[in-house]
């Protein structure tokens, strides 16, 4: 469901994603977190996700810290495959 989410925001902001994986909280000893990588042109950027959040998002609710952050990273992403237009 986290995925969709992801990818449906990062195809309103056009960042292309090649790969997404939510590691699992408890498989690194917390319960109620998750962490999203992103991956876009070799670069890669994560962000926290706390269950509540994606249990929202899993019944449609609206959670706009979870959007934030998500666009945050996204938006980290984007900058780092622009070239910079000028050098000095």
């Amino acid at each position: 469901m986290i995925q969709g989410y992801v990818r449906d925001i990062a195809s309103q902001m056009k960042v292309p994603l090649s790969q997404l994986s939510v590691v699992e909280g408890c498989n690194v000893g917390c319960r109620d977190v998750h962490l999203l990588n992103f991956t876009s042109n070799g670069h890669q950027q994560s962000a926290l996700v706390y269950q509540s959040e994606m249990d929202k998002i899993q019944i449609g609710e609206c959670c706009d810290r979870l959007e934030l952050r998500i666009r945050s990273a996204l938006s980290h992403l984007k900058m780092k495959q622009k070239p910079w237009a000028g050098t000095l």
